[in-house]
């Protein structure tokens, strides 16, 4: 008896783990980042959060953090100010090339002088995993990401 309740128990939990990824989708933005929008380098140490931030550009990219108002869509389910945008590696052969050395440390740049100088806009193309809420879509969780490849303007600051 305990073996089968064991059994049904497993099954439904798969069952709603299945449910809920094949809730999720992936969708990319495009936004318009400013000075006040972001959290980027040593600062990001100074941020409350359970997040481990990677604040320099190793060879495992770097996080900035974005000021949750400055993105186009709703994130409910993350507690803090901040969604967590992140230059990472790809993990499988699937996914698309990562940025080059050359080209992450470009945008690095781009947004720490953005931030230091408070003048300008950066473009950035990020993407997350979504579900419909009730008022359109929300991020799943607190995590975004850079697209890759990285467009041929991703350093480029406006005016």
């Amino acid at each position: 008896m305990r073996l089968n309740t064991m059994f049904v128990t497993g099954a439904l939990i798969l069952a709603a783990c299945g449910r809920a990824k094949a809730d999720t989708a992936y969708k990319e933005w495009t936004v318009r980042l400013h000075a006040d929008d972001i959290v980027v380098g040593r600062p990001l140490e100074k941020l409350k959060s359970r997040h481990q931030w990677v604040w320099q550009n190793d060879v495992n990219g770097f996080d900035i953090a974005v000021r949750k108002s400055a993105v186009p869509v709703l994130a409910p389910k993350c507690r803090m100010e901040y969604l967590i945008l992140t230059m990472g590696i790809p993990y499988s052969e699937s996914a698309p090339k990562p940025a080059a050395e050359i080209e992450r440390q470009a945008l690095y740049d781009a947004l720490l002088q953005l931030k230091e100088t408070g003048q300008g806009s950066l473009i950035v193309h990020f993407w997350g995993g979504v579900r419909e809420g009730p008022s359109g879509p929300e991020l799943t969780a607190c995590n975004i990401n850079f697209v890759l490849p990285l467009a041929p303007d991703a350093a480029k600051i406006s005016p």
